[in-house]
Order: structure tokens, then sequence, then C-alpha cells
């Protein structure tokens, strides 16, 4: 009954290459989303460096705008760029249903072949049950992994840290930062002080000097007529 998938080695072996293709992807992309949630139990030590990048973004996203009001969307912008062979984990999973949809077409296009030729229904039989075992085997495994659970897992941790530990651990900075003693002392003792005015000023604006008397001066009784004729002449002249 599988003589015909022998007598079409090529497409045979293509059919089942794209089958198990798909497959590995998916494997692949829920490991790595596996490995993340891992690594987001122990956030704060982490040496990975997707997680590492996201929290120096949201500290320097909070240092700027002095907050972030929507960390689920930042997170969710986060996970959407993870990637894996240059490639987002988004698109690696839209790929994957495309693989397996490839892989029906590629039994479809032996079935076709198969009735041209003149095979009858019985012969051909061999494609129609690659092509659902193929199906089977790749939502199985797509169960299994469980992508979209996986995202979600990692979104519920990410979110965790990020709103309940490190934006606690900034606040905390930057009000430390506002108490400083450098702070404090700049609050209590301006570098300029206004000026006190004792006495009335009769004159508006006008700043009164006071220039006090030298105690070697003469007193008015003690200079002679003729020193006083001298000093009226100075000043008429």
């Amino acid at each position: 009954m599988f003589q015909i998938l022998l007598e079409n080695i090529l497409l045979t072996a293509i059919i089942i290459a794209l089958i198990l293709l798909s497959v590995i992807l998916q494997v692949l992309i829920g490991v790595v989303y596996q490995r993340l949630i891992n690594e987001t139990e122990n956030l704060s030590t982490t040496e990975n460096k997707y997680l590492k990048l996201c929290k120096l973004k949201f500290q320097n996203c909070y240092q700027l705008n002095g907050n972030v009001p929507n960390i689920s969307v930042f997170v969710d912008r986060f996970i959407s760029r993870l990637g894996l062979f240059r490639l987002s984990l988004n698109s690696l999973r839209r790929l994957c249903s495309q693989i397996m949809m490839l892989s029906v077409f590629a039994a479809g296009v032996g079935i076709s072949m198969g009735i041209i030729s003149g095979e009858t229904m019985y012969r051909l039989l061999p494609y129609y049950i690659l092509a659902i075992v193929g199906l089977y085997i790749y939502y199985s495994v797509a169960a299994l992994v469980d992508i979209p659970g996986r995202r979600e897992i990692l979104k519920i941790n990410l979110m965790d840290h990020l709103e309940n530990h490190l934006l606690s651990r900034l606040k905390n900075n930057l009000a430390i930062d506002d108490s400083s003693p450098l702070t404090n002392s700049i609050a209590r003792n301006p570098a300029h002080k206004p000026l006190e005015d004792s006495g009335d000023n009769s004159h508006g604006d006008e700043k009164i000097v006071k220039i006090p008397l030298d105690n070697k001066a003469k007193a008015p009784e003690q200079f002679s007529e003729d020193e006083i004729e001298e000093l009226l002449k100075e000043l008429i002249v």
C-alpha cells in the first residue's frame, strides 16, 4: 500500500522534512520561552542578555519620564521583540504553521500526480494518511509546548518584578536623592539673602550710606576762627 511513497521518494522526503521542521521550530520557541521563564524567577541576579536589556530600558524610561505609566504595554513590546535566527518568535510561530500547510500542499501535489497517472484511490491513500498524521503531530506538539501560555507566564513574571520590585527600588533611590544632605543644605542656606534695611528711609529707593567719623577728626569747637574762615572760603569757591 505504501509502495507509492517509495516510488516518489523525493516528494515523500519533502513532506516528512516539512512536518519535522514545523515541529522542531515549535519546540525551539517553547524552549526559548521556558528558559526566559526560569530566568525571571531570579531576575535580580540574571545574566540573560535579553532580561538585562529589559531592566536597563525600564530604568532609562523611568529616569527620563519620572514614571512608566503603562508597564503592561512596555512588557508586551519587549516580548514581541524577542527573536531566534534573526526572526521574532511571533514570526517563527506563524512560519511553523505555514510550513505545516506547505507539507499538506505537497501531499496534495502527490495525490494530483497520482490521479493524472491513473492511480486508484487505494494507491493514493498513503498521501492522505501522511498528511493527516503530520497534522496530528503538529497540533499535538503545539498543545504540549503551549506557546501562548508560556508567553503569558513570562509576561506576568516580568510585570511582577518590574512593578513590585524594580519600580519600588527606583522610587526609593529618587527619594534618597531628594533628601540628600547637599540638597537640604542648599534649601536651608540660599546663596543670596535680601538686605535688611534698619531705620527709616525717607528717600524712597535711595540707599543711605553711613560713614563713620574718624576718631582723630576735630570737633567743630576745636577749630580756630582763622581755620573756620578758610573753610568757608573754600566752600564758597
